[in-house]
């Protein structure tokens, strides 16, 4: 399922401009939210689980049937030297805008230039893209640890699961509707780090709250899971902006494994419960923070193109400018 996820939205990030290629990945996150809101109804309605998860696998068949019709991403296919499905793909692309391709713009793409099969190795060459490798994967990391621990905890706070978990889905809405409007004014960067931090500063706080006050415990999990889930889409763009075309799917699918790996530390992680009550907490809060802080050590990419090799991705690039994204609708679309 996440394999899926992780695909859609690197297929949104590289089909789509500049100027909304955040809108892109946070629609994609945002349909997300609403299902996990329709997930809390369903299982409040089909409580054998059984039956609730062949109902929630079902959704998947429709995935099957309309696959088949997603084209490809053409900076993939440019990138792997297959210049004429590429071509073809972004005449389409043009002609469903209404659009023109100027005759000589995929011309002046080598091939030679832009083949790539180093994969992974390619992160690895370079110190600064490594860094920013192991900075995304730890937030990822942290940022799941957390919020599947305060989904394990969810029981203890007090209230309704039921109402919790629709609280948990609602609360996506908001944080990634507003992601959508400030990641455009604020950046990727300062966005990181202040969503990362009140996340993990929300979570802390938890431990001072008693447990005879339900209410107050679920506005801070239900807090802290806003500027989680908020930090989280960020790291899903970051992801797509920092690393080349040659890497982006398979730096975007180790996030993913990291995320994973945190899903599964956080069912070990509040074992330890049995030996004090504010262990889990105080640990994945910690992370938390830790990924926030290191938030300071990533680049800025808001309105940067995206990175076609190691040497863009380090920061050789140009903020791309709203006249500079008009210029290949221009007056022909002979290839």
């Amino acid at each position: 399922m996440h394999d899926i996820f992780c695909m859609c939205v690197t297929a949104a990030t590289e089909w789509i401009g500049v100027s909304k290629r955040s809108f892109g990945v946070c629609v994609t996150l945002l349909l997300g939210a609403v299902g996990q809101c329709i997930l809390a109804g369903v299982i409040y309605l089909i409580r054998d689980w059984r039956l609730a998860q062949l109902t929630i696998a079902s959704a998947y068949a429709v995935i099957v049937i309309y696959i088949w019709f997603i084209p490809e991403s053409a900076r993939w296919l440019l990138n792997r030297g297959r210049m004429e499905e590429a071509k073809q793909l972004m005449v389409k692309a043009a002609a469903i805008n209404k659009r023109t391709v100027p005759a000589s713009l995929l011309e002046e793409v080598s091939v030679k230039d832009t083949v790539n099969k180093e994969g992974i190795k390619t992160i690895f060459r370079s110190s600064l893209l490594t860094r920013y490798f192991f900075i995304v994967l730890l937030a990822w990391f942290s940022l799941n640890v957390s919020f599947y621990s305060l989904y394990l905890g969810m029981g203890n706070f007090g209230l309704s699961i039921f109402l919790i978990q629709l609280m948990y889905g609602a609360i996506e809405i908001p944080a990634i509707l507003l992601n959508m409007w400030l990641l455009e004014v604020f950046g990727r960067r300062l966005l990181f780090i202040f969503t990362t931090l009140s996340g993990g500063l929300c979570s802390i706080v938890i431990l001072a709250v008693s447990q005879g006050y339900p209410i107050a415990l679920t506005a801070l999990a239900v807090g802290a899971r806003f500027f989680l889930i908020w930090s989280c889409s960020i790291c899903g763009i970051f992801v797509q902006e920092l690393f080349p075309t040659s890497v982006r799917q398979t730096a975007t699918a180790f996030g993913n494994m990291s995320a994973r790996a945190g899903g599964l530390v956080a069912p070990l992680l509040s074992i330890l419960a049995t030996y004090h009550w504010a262990i889990p907490t105080t640990v994945f809060s910690s992370l938390t923070l830790v990924s926030g802080v290191l938030g300071f050590l990533l680049p800025e990419t808001r309105r940067k193109e995206l990175p076609e090799s190691a040497d863009q991705a380090e920061g050789n690039r140009n903020v791309t400018s709203a006249r500079k994204e008009s210029v290949p609708y221009l007056t022909s679309t002979e290839l």
